[in-house]
């Protein structure tokens, strides 16, 4: 065989090749193509070193350097290089010189942040008298407190220089940092009081602010699209009043500014010969996580243990909803967990996944994540390949960042619904139908959000009341999910969220998780009848002198007598202490004090954890103890007894459960039925249960009673000689198997009916285990009705079951008087039992109800709440689960009822199980001559 193969390769290689040349001519060819593509090299080469002469060295690109974005040069207002006057650099003039900074700033929320809806008070539909806007700027805030004052009001809170000071740190410029409320520049001097001002603390009073001085703050592109801003020393210069540094300030750190013995100055060295930034230096990028989190929540990243601040309000979204945007796993944190060892999985799936804020929360111009609306997009096609040219979106990147629905922030809510949500990546249907019954109509009616934030694992803020200041003219406030307010020294607990009802922007409503803030704060009606919350300046007047409670006060609050307000204390609970706030109030010259208290759903939507750890088990929701009507505490004190108001504005919240005191503590309890959601195994109409109970019951006591009855009577008869019978073919084969297969099926469904219905007094069964063998034999139901219908007409059976008008009342009243009367005494049955005719005219009557009410209600109401899932149109038309569920039940405690009398009745024969055999067999014996 080797041999055969070596004579075949000497063969093949004196063959000539395609094109009929021989092995050696095809050698030379090749020879002749390597020497002139070698040649070709040594000439580019030469040619590239000749150039590179020519042109001189070139330094190597630095490593830092912003793979996208070129260097460019600083420029001051009047678009000068900063190197040339040191005049404060301007964004405006700096990145304006690509880009549209004046379309990027009004298409930012960021930087309108309510300026552009800024109105009289009381017209943002909030529900409240105070509210200007529906942003931050102009909506009152009360875990922050301090109020924005409008023009013309008696007394100044916050001017706009003051707002800035307090509320800027999370402001990114532009705005109400640069314009005045009528549009024109804050620094052209024609501003109202509140803009031309600040309240001086010692006096209480107005004084001048200067803004030629402290200059205004552009919006800072630097905060987020820098890798590592100094937002530290930004601040600092915020709360210093130096508006016109903070860009600069920005930049301290960075090898471009440098901190000099007169202040900062910028570093020559980080120019290049055309005094434009060096390279490696303009490191401009699109926003990270980190950029994100210096104004949102707490953002962690690396390998070092989380650590957080209890309900600390520098980090807004992490104190007001517990949420942690993290991929670390939470039994590696350094928290303080209660059972911290079984918690393996991430804060956050998509943090684990590596997702940045801005795969959501993006651009919505960016032709990368472009999403056609419903009212832009073509019906004609699937995909929509329109998109902006790239240099259009560079010169106008819309700033209007996609967003959720979230319930806290109406800002812009023309923007509201435009992010990706979980449907937008996940196909959830496929992922849950092995196991999740009914999957389209749980996500037609739960959001995601609902199974998959099943826990918050940090603390957030309960409430914050203040009524009642602390002597450091703090409020008191309490935190959900924390036994102190340390995270690290202090158990966390965490909390579940409340489910409330959502309504979106399309119209569908679904239950989504919220934190509830509860806060109480004073208000008072000046000289015109406007109402606004107390100053805290004066609050802190009312309560303190000299840096200590006033007298009045520590009488009115020290419960125990000690002279010492505890924090147990600091609460206005009786007459007494509501009067002494107000009189002090009152003494200020404040019209009118009142407390007002209000509940602010805050939205949850991140900590989305993994399949493994979220809800699935069915009876968490499926029960009496449903976690979708679970309570939530809203606070552990009421301040004057007064119950706080759902905040309105921009929510689309439905707060329709019930608020109530108990026990000290006021808690909110959610009800999805008030909603339209009715929820198996959970809601239920008490009455109709007890209705269904009773006459269920009460049979069983007739029949009882009944039997009772007979059992004494046939013992005190003297046994009768029995006649003679004979065996009569009483039931086909096919009859016998239709019905026990009805009465089984009935049963079983009867059965897995109440573990549905009641799952929580029979634990022992899987809930949807019981819902699909539910539906099974339902359908087994349906296909042996229509059979034995079926077969009935075509053999002429259905007759038996139509009652027959002549003299059926009277005969009806004859069967009557059998079973209430001649039974007990041994009569014979009023009626012959016979081949055609089963059926006496009680039961005639009984199974018309039964086969022609009953049995089809029953199945129409239960294919139609199969169906809501698939024509949730129809049945809302009759009613939806609401009605049609209460009416299921009442006919299945019918049916189980009339299953009861059936078998009862059949032990009426000659003998209690002459019935019963009957149809097992389908023989029966009957007086000789009655057969036929």
């Amino acid at each position: 065989m080797r041999d055969t193969i070596h004579r075949h390769l000497l063969a093949s290689r004196k063959k000539l090749d395609f094109f009929g040349r021989s092995p050696t001519s095809v050698r030379s060819a090749r020879r002749n193509l390597l020497i002139s593509l070698a040649l070709l090299a040594l000439l580019a080469l030469g040619a590239w070193t000749v150039n590179q002469a020519l042109a001189g060295p070139k330094l190597a690109p630095a490593s830092q350097a912003s793979p996208i974005h070129p260097a460019f040069a600083l420029l001051d207002a009047q678009g000068q290089n900063v190197l040339d006057g040191g005049a404060a650099l301007s964004l405006g003039q700096t990145c304006g010189a690509c880009h549209d900074t004046a379309f990027i700033e009004q298409h930012s929320f960021h930087a309108d942040l309510g300026l552009s809806s800024f109105t009289t008070p009381g017209q943002t539909g909030a529900g409240t008298p105070w509210d200007s806007s529906t942003g931050p700027f102009g909506k009152f805030d009360p875990l922050t407190y301090r109020y924005l004052t409008p023009e013309g009001d008696e007394l100044l809170d916050l001017s706009t220089a003051e707002w800035l000071q307090v509320v800027g740190p999370r402001a990114s410029g532009g705005g109400p940092a640069t314009t005045a409320r009528n549009g024109q520049p804050l620094l052209s001097g024609a501003l109202s009081q509140p803009e031309a001002s600040i309240l001086n603390p010692a006096s209480g009073q107005p004084a001048a602010w200067d803004w030629a001085k402290s200059g205004v703050m552009e919006l800072n592109c630097l905060l987020c699209h820098t890798p590592e801003p100094n937002n530290a020393a930004r601040i600092e210069r915020l709360r210093a009043g130096q508006f016109g540094d903070a860009v600069m300030a920005t930049l301290l750190g960075s090898g471009i500014v440098e901190a000099t013995a007169d202040g900062w100055a910028w570093n020559p060295e980080a120019f290049d010969g055309n005094r434009a930034l060096k390279p490696e230096l303009a490191r401009i990028q699109d926003p990270t996580n980190q950029n994100c989190a210096q104004c949102h929540g707490v953002i962690h990243e690396g390998s070092e243990p989380l650590l957080l601040n209890a309900c600390d309000l520098d980090q807004p979204q992490t104190a007001t909803t517990g949420q942690v945007i993290s991929a670390q796993r939470i039994n590696q944190s350094g928290l303080n967990l209660s059972d911290k060892g079984s918690l393996t999985h991430a804060w956050d799936v998509h943090a684990e996944r590596g997702l940045q804020c801005t795969d959501c929360h993006y651009s919505l111009n960016n032709p990368i994540h472009y999403q056609p609306s419903g009212d832009k997009q073509l019906s004609h096609l699937l995909y929509d390949p329109r998109r902006l040219e790239i240099g259009e979106y560079l010169l106008r990147p819309d700033h209007t960042l996609a967003r959720g629905q979230s319930a806290q922030i109406g800002l812009a809510p023309e923007s509201k619904a435009t992010m990706r949500r979980c449907e937008s990546c996940h196909d959830a249907v496929p992922t849950h139908n092995d196991w999740l019954p009914y999957t389209e109509r749980h996500m037609q009616e739960v959001a995601c959000e609902t199974c998959h934030v099943p826990q918050l694992h940090a603390p957030a803020i309960q409430a914050a009341d203040w009524t009642v200041i602390h002597a450091d003219g703090t409020p008191v406030t309490d935190c959900r999910g924390i036994e102190g307010d340390n995270a690290v020294t202090d158990l966390v607990s965490g909390f579940r969220p409340v489910l409330m009802q959502r309504t979106n922007v399309d119209g569908q409503s679904l239950l989504a998780p919220y934190n509830l803030i509860s806060a109480w704060f004073w208000t008072y009606e000046d000289a015109n009848g406007n109402v606004r919350p107390v100053r805290q300046i004066d609050l802190q007047r009312a309560f303190l002198l000299e840096g200590a409670y006033r007298p009045e006060i520590v009488q009115a609050f020290d419960r125990d007598g000690d002279g010492v307000l505890a924090e147990a204390e600091l609460v206005i609970d009786d007459d007494a202490s509501e009067a002494a706030v107000r009189g002090q109030l009152a003494a200020l010259g404040l019209g009118n004090p009142q407390i007002y208290g209000q509940v602010q759903p805050y939205s949850i939507n991140h900590n989305v954890v993994r399949g493994q750890a979220a809800t699935s088990d069915c009876q968490s929701c499926h029960s009496e103890n449903s976690s979708l009507a679970a309570p939530m505490t809203l606070a552990g004190r009421v301040p004057g007894g007064v119950l706080p108001q759902f905040v309105h504005q921009g929510s689309n919240v439905a707060a329709s459960g019930q608020m109530a005191i108990e026990e000290g503590a006021l808690t909110y309890r959610p009800a999805p039925q008030a909603d339209g959601v009715y929820v198996f195994g959970h809601n239920r109409i008490h009455w109709i249960d007890w209705a269904g109970a009773l006459i269920f019951v009460g049979v069983l006591l007739l029949i009882g009673a009944h039997a009772t009855l007979r059992v004494i009577n046939a013992r005190r008869r003297p046994k009768s000689e029995v006649g003679a019978t004979e065996p009569v073919y009483m039931y086909d084969g096919y009859e016998r198997f239709w019905h026990w297969l009805q009465a089984i099926t009935i049963i079983c469904l009867f059965l897995t009916g109440l573990v549905i219905h009641r799952p929580d007094m029979f634990g022992l069964f899987a809930f949807r285990h019981m819902v699909t063998l539910h539906n099974l034999l339902a359908i087994v139901l349906v296909a042996n009705a229509l059979l034995a219908l079926f077969w009935h007409v075509t053999t002429g059976q259905i007759h038996q079951f139509i009652p027959r008008p002549r003299g059926f009342f009277d005969q009806a009243i004859v069967q009557a008087k059998y079973y209430l009367h001649g039974i007990f005494h041994g009569a014979e049955h009023p009626f012959a039992k016979s081949y055609r005719q089963k059926l006496n005219p009680l039961q005639q009557l009984t199974y018309f109800g039964l086969l022609n009410v009953l049995l089809p209600l029953q199945i129409l109401t239960g294919v139609l709440m199969w169906g809501v899932q698939q024509w949730p149109q129809v049945a809302t038309m009759l009613g939806g689960l609401p009605l049609l569920a209460p009416l299921h039940s009442l006919i299945a405690w019918l049916l189980a009822t009339f299953v009861v009398a059936h078998v009862y009745l059949t032990t009426t024969g000659d003998t209690p199980t002459a019935d019963i055999k009957a149809m097992v067999t389908g023989w029966e014996s009957v007086p000789v001559g009655e057969g036929g």
